[in-house]
C-alpha cells in the first residue's frame, strides 16, 4: 500500500468521524479495506448535491460491523426495489435476509456488482455532465450471464501474464460493474466520484476476453493513477488542469492531467495485451484482434506523445512541467510505448483504421482489413 492510498484511507476515516463517530466504534478501525469501500467515496462525493441523508452512511457500513445487527435499509433501494449492502449482498424491499450474496470474481478479491446500485445512479453522466436516464443504462442478469466467463478469463489472463500489474489492480480496484448503453451516452470509465470501481460498457455483441483484458487494463489504470496522482504537487510543477487546446492553439479539450491519464492507460493496455500474446492466452482470431487493438492504441499514443512534445517545447523542457517523480513515471510509459511500437508497428502500420469509432470495433476493422 502506497502513501497516497493511506492518505485516501485517512481522509475517509476523518469524514466518517466528522459525520458519525459512533460508527467507527462498530467496525475494525485497522481494516483498511473498509475505508477503501467505493460506495463511501460515492456517498461523500454526493454531499455537494445533497442526494442522500446522513443515515445512508450507516446503511453502507453495516455490512462491516464487528457485531452482527439486524440489517436496516431505508434509502438504498433502487427503482426495482432492490438494495445493495456492501459486504453482504442484495435485498428485496421489506425482507430481512439477502436474496443474493455479493459476487467475487473467481480467483480474485474483486467484486462484480450485478444490479443497479442506488448510490451509483448519479455517477452515469454524459461528457457534458448531464445525468443519463436510468432506463438507458442496462445492468441485469442477461448481461451477467453473457459476459461473466469472458470477464473471469480476462482477469485470470492478466493475473497469470502480468502479475505485477494485476497486484496493483487488486490493491486499487475493489469492484467492477458491467453495464450496457449507447456509447454516445458514455463509454467505459472510472471516476474519483466512485473511486475503486471500474465501469465496463459492454455494448458490442462480439466482446470477449480480448475486449475485457483491454478494458480492465484501461479502466483500472485510471483508478491506479488517480491514487498515484492524489498529491498532484508531487507530480506536476505546473497547473495540471490547463487546457491543452488553449495552450497549444489546437482542437483538444483535455487538460494536461487527463493527457497523463491517457498515457498511463496506453501503458497498461499495451502491457496486458502484449503479455497475453507472448504467453498464447488467446485463440487465433483473438490474437488478430489483440494485435489490431495494439495498433489502434499505438496510433493514439503516437499522436498524444507528439502533443506532449509540443507542451514540453512550450515550457522549454519536461523538467519545468513534471517533478522528478513525474518524469520517472512518464519515462516508464514512453519506454513501454517504444518497446511495443518496435515490436508491432511493422505489422500494424499496414492496418486501416479509417472507419474506427472512439472505441475499437472489431466489425469495423474487419470491413477494411480483409
Amino acid at each position: 500500500m502506497n502513501e497516497n492510498q493511506i492518505e485516501l484511507i485517512n481522509t475517509i476515516k476523518l469524514l466518517i468521524y466528522k459525520e458519525n463517530p459512533t460508527l467507527l466504534e462498530k467496525i475494525d478501525f485497522d481494516n483498511d479495506n473498509i475505508f477503501l469501500e467505493p460506495l463511501l467515496f460515492a456517498y461523500f462525493n454526493s454531499k455537494k448535491s445533497n442526494l442522500f441523508p446522513n443515515d445512508m452512511l450507516k446503511e453502507i457500513l453495516q455490512g462491516y460491523f464487528l457485531e452482527e445487527e439486524e440489517v436496516k435499509i431505508k434509502f438504498s433501494y433502487n427503482s426495482y426495489n432492490v438494495a445493495y449492502i456492501p459486504n453482504i449482498g442484495y435485498f428485496n424491499n421489506g425482507e430481512k435476509k439477502a436474496f443474493d450474496p455479493i459476487y467475487i470474481i473467481e480467483n480474485t478479491q474483486i467484486e462484480l456488482l450485478k444490479r443497479p446500485i442506488k448510490l451509483l445512479e448519479n455517477i452515469f453522466r454524459t461528457n457534458t455532465d448531464e445525468l443519463i436516464r436510468e432506463k438507458e443504462i442496462i445492468i441485469d442478469s442477461n448481461l451477467f450471464e453473457k459476459n461473466i466467463n469472458a470477464l473471469t478469463n480476462a482477469f485470470k489472463f492478466i493475473k497469470v501474464n502480468s502479475p505485477n500489474q494485476y497486484k496493483l489492480i487488486e490493491e486499487n480496484c475493489k469492484k467492477v460493474i458491467m453495464f450496457k448503453t449507447n456509447p454516445d451516452n458514455i463509454n467505459s470509465f472510472a471516476t474519483i466520484n466512485a473511486q475503486g470501481i471500474a465501469f465496463f460498457n459492454v455494448y458490442q455483441e462480439e466482446y470477449d476476453e480480448v475486449f475485457f483484458v483491454d478494458d480492465i487494463a484501461h479502466q483500472t489504470g485510471h483508478i491506479i493513477l488517480t491514487t498515484l496522482f492524489y498529491d498532484k504537487k508531487a507530480i506536476f510543477k505546473i497547473d495540471e488542469d490547463q487546457n491543452i487546446g488553449s495552450l497549444l492553439k489546437i482542437n483538444d479539450n483535455r487538460s494536461i492531467y487527463i493527457l497523463l491519464h491517457a498515457f498511463y492507460t496506453y501503458y497498461t493496455t499495451f502491457m496486458c495485451l502484449d503479455d497475453c500474446l507472448i504467453n498464447n492466452s488467446f485463440n487465433e482470431p483473438q490474437k488478430k484482434e489483440a494485435i489490431a487493438r495494439i495498433g489502434f492504441y499505438l496510433n493514439k499514443c503516437t499522436l498524444d506523445i507528439q502533443i506532449f512534445d509540443k507542451i514540453i517545447n512550450n515550457y522549454k523542457g519536461i523538467e519545468f512541467i513534471l517533478t522528478p517523480k513525474g518524469i520517472q513515471i512518464y519515462s516508464i510509459i514512453k519506454n513501454k510505448y517504444l518497446e511495443v511500437y518496435n515490436k508491432w508497428n511493422s505489422t500494424t502500420k499496414y492496418f486501416n483504421y479509417r472507419n474506427q469509432t472512439y472505441n475499437f470495433a472489431l466489425k469495423n476493422f474487419k470491413e477494411l482489413n480483409k
